[in-house]
């Protein structure tokens, strides 16, 4: 039988994983009805952050819950955080690369054509130290994402109210505010480790919420990309 914190631990977990699927689900129904080659490509990325969050949450919990500590699941941990911080990075630069050719006057948001170059070099290091933190120490012990998803995040809110692309602008806004709950999550899951007991309910619950809400708003930018109301989907139905 399950005890009451395992039970709100997988609802939890449902819930992350069911928010950031149909985010996915969404994004890559919509690229199929857009023309514009620019909402297919965010449409693209959003979908694509969507089942890589699956996939990490999905491993995580797992991996957590069973105490499954073996070498090969340090090496898989391992590649799949740290692929994200490769990922991620390349999701937000791209993005704010386009807000910046959507700002009339073409504002380098917080500097981001310097900046960004600096950021690419510390993620790939992060990248590189997180794995081979993982093989040796274990998954569990991996530093969260960094001040990438911060600058991010705050580039991509900045660049919405900048964008003369009111669709575009309504995309950034959720994609920025769906970067900055993820990076507050993975900020807080440090501190209250140290506050709340190993595997705790209030840890598990406020992590887990920030996410959840991190997994809507992504959804949000995906459905931000059209206006649903005049979008026509694909024939889904069988022949």
């Amino acid at each position: 039988m399950f005890d009451s914190v395992s039970i709100v631990f997988v609802t939890l977990w449902v819930l992350v994983v069911g928010l950031f699927s149909y985010a996915a689900y969404w994004a890559f129904i919509i690229r199929k009805a857009l023309v514009t080659g620019l909402y297919r490509k965010q449409a693209l990325w959003a979908g694509t952050m969507g089942l890589y969050f699956v996939s990490l949450s999905t491993f995580l919990s797992i991996a957590l819950s069973f105490n499954l500590t073996t070498l090969l699941v340090n090496i898989l941990g391992g590649l799949l955080i740290s692929s994200g911080f490769i990922v991620l990075f390349a999701w937000i630069d791209s993005t704010v690369r386009v807000a910046r050719r959507s700002d009339p006057l073409l504002r380098d948001t917080l500097r981001w054509s310097r900046l960004r170059y600096f950021i690419g070099f510390v993620t790939v290091f992060g990248a590189i130290s997180a794995l081979l933190t993982s093989i040796n120490s274990g998954f569990a012990l991996v530093a969260p994402f960094g001040g990438a998803l911060l600058f991010g995040a705050i580039a991509l809110l900045i660049s919405a109210r900048r964008s003369r692309d009111t669709t575009l602008r309504r995309h950034l806004k959720w994609m920025g505010l769906a970067i900055a709950m993820l990076w507050l999550a993975s900020q807080l899951t440090g501190i209250l480790f140290r506050i709340f007991p190993a595997g705790s309910l209030a840890s598990e619950a406020i992590t887990y919420s920030l996410v959840a809400v991190g997994g809507f708003c992504l959804y949000r930018s995906a459905r931000s990309l059209v206006p649903l109301g005049h979008l026509s989907l694909p024939d889904v139905s069988p022949a």
